[in-house]
């Protein structure tokens, strides 16, 4: 018989709590996650606090290395990224601290629920879900130029605020983060990011400070950006009418990057907000709970 979700839940953070229990050497080392239980899709803050500056400070979370960041409270900070096809349980986040003749290795556990996300069904026109042949190679290179793009992690993080809709007025989502899509009857990957019907024409902004690392036309996103935040961290913007930056370009908070359209593989106008953290495909929506953690320096 399948256990109800939330006596699933309970048990999972009741392990947890017994993994975190202080080990020997670990004196000193104040670690905490935030939110401590994550879903499929969620980013997650590890702040990292030692008694004193560190000669080294490394950490893992499912065999990647996080990216920590130094703030003015002798803090270090790193983002998770919990990818929306990461298998359900308890993982560990894996800390190793050096400083002086002290070295302190540390285990974090991180429950991870299911996502729940519904199948979504959609009819469009049989080019667009079956690419013509000719068409392959170009979305071969648009997706290894992307792959490569996201493989880069500035250790500097580019924003110092929290993140903020991309929209103006800011319209609502319709909740399309993760679904498992069924493309005119055929299974295919789940959906990467978060759709906002609007009008063509409405204002798309950056959701924080960043870098322009993309700015062009793609086969299925159409016209496209893809924002550079630092510490591994992207917010991608498709299937624009116009686009107001170019590639290389430093961008503002809230500054104008185009407007919502129709282009590449849709069935109207709407934006398409998606984030990733490295090769972890996270729910741009999260971005809006992580708060501030920029280097404060």
């Amino acid at each position: 018989m399948r256990r109800p979700a939330a006596c699933c839940s309970s048990a999972l953070l009741a392990l947890a709590a017994l993994l975190l229990l202080p080990r020997g050497g670990s004196a000193g080392l104040a670690v905490t996650v935030s939110p401590p239980e994550a879903r499929q899709g969620d980013i997650l803050v590890v702040r990292v606090t030692v008694p004193e500056a560190p000669e080294t400070l490394r950490g893992t979370f499912a065999g990647r290395p996080l990216v920590f960041v130094l703030d003015a409270a002798s803090t270090y900070r790193a983002l998770v990224g919990i990818d929306l096809q990461h298998l359900p349980g308890i993982y560990s986040i894996r800390l190793h601290w050096r400083a002086a003749e002290a070295e302190v290795t540390r285990e974090i556990p991180v429950p991870v629920r299911d996502g729940a996300f519904p199948i979504q069904r959609l009819t469009l026109p049989p080019r667009m879900v079956d690419p013509d042949p000719a068409d392959l190679p170009r979305i071969r290179e648009e997706q290894e130029l992307l792959e490569t793009l996201f493989a880069h992690a500035d250790g500097t993080p580019h924003f110092a605020e929290a993140f903020l809709l991309p929209l103006d007025p800011p319209f609502q989502p319709s909740g399309t983060f993760g679904r498992r899509r069924l493309l005119n009857g055929q299974l295919r990957s789940p959906h990467t990011g978060e759709d906002f019907p609007a009008p063509v024409g409405t204002p798309v902004l950056a959701a924080n400070r960043g870098l322009v690392a993309y700015a062009g036309e793609m086969y299925f996103a159409g016209r496209s950006i893809v924002l550079d935040h630092g510490l591994g961290l992207y917010t991608l913007y498709y299937h624009l009418d116009t686009i107001a930056v170019e590639p290389g370009e430093p961008v503002g908070r809230g500054q104008l990057l185009g407007t919502v359209g129709a282009t590449g593989r849709v069935t109207g106008p709407h934006l398409h907000w998606a984030a990733r953290l490295g090769p972890t495909r996270v729910d741009p929506m999260a971005l809006l709970r992580l708060g501030d953690v920029a280097d404060r320096r």
